[in-house]
């Protein structure tokens, strides 16, 4: 699963990478946890160019009942979301980019701790997790935006630590992931299988991570013992 991220990177460098027209105002995040508004990037209503708008990480399905269901929808499998009633439509019809530049997984440890990891490209550059967004309406008429993270089979590096990773996208394949009109289903499924991950470093870091409330620069410091 993917349950922690990292977005640092400077509001500049993610309207570059995403070809976004204007800067966004963004906070640095060292621990972006389920529950709370992310940055996500979708196409706009006119189909011409990106935008970037925060949305709740939790996808809460058009047809659910209660919102809470959002927060057993952080993850959408990409063996499954094809075919998954929550996530299938958005998966047609409603992916979008979510902004990283890293991510966390906890290992098992002997006698069942568990030690957290940070995951990041080289130099912690910016890049996308794969995502589906929704619109949910109270009956009140009250609308709620959320997303969910696609993830997929770690690669060999990473399962040492987890055995599931989130999709990174090649950015090469941005503008069809974002391209909301008809999309064949081969192009998506292959899209969804991400980018080679091979180049990932892994850094076990304090436990600090491990509270969401804690959201700074020592979230990422090195794991004063072995990793």
């Amino acid at each position: 699963m993917c349950g922690r991220f990292t977005l640092t990177t400077t509001p500049e460098e993610v309207a570059r990478h995403f070809g976004l027209d204007q800067t966004p105002l963004l906070s640095p995040r060292f621990t972006v946890a389920p529950g709370q508004p992310i940055a996500t990037i979708a196409q706009a209503l006119d189909g011409t160019r990106p935008v970037l708008a925060l949305r709740l990480w939790g996808l809460i399905p058009a047809w659910a009942k209660d919102p809470k269901i959002g927060s057993r929808m952080i993850n959408a499998r990409v063996e499954t979301v094809a075919e998954k009633p929550s996530f299938r439509g958005a998966f047609r019809k409603r992916r979008c980019l979510v902004p990283a530049d890293g991510f966390y997984e906890w290992a098992v440890r002997a006698g069942g701790a568990k030690q957290p990891f940070h995951i990041a490209l080289p130099g912690r550059r910016c890049f996308a997790i794969a995502g589906l967004w929704e619109s949910w309406r109270d009956p009140e008429g009250a609308s709620i935006e959320s997303c969910t993270l696609l993830t997929t089979s770690a690669n060999p590096k990473l399962r040492a630590v987890h055995d599931r990773m989130p999709v990174i996208l090649d950015p090469a394949d941005y503008a069809t992931w974002l391209d909301p009109r008809p999309t064949d289903q081969a192009t998506l499924t292959r899209l969804a299988r991400g980018a080679p991950a091979e180049g990932l470093e892994l850094q076990a870091v304090g436990r600090r991570v491990n509270d969401p409330r804690f959201d700074d620069a020592a979230c990422l410091e090195p794991a004063s013992g072995p990793g």
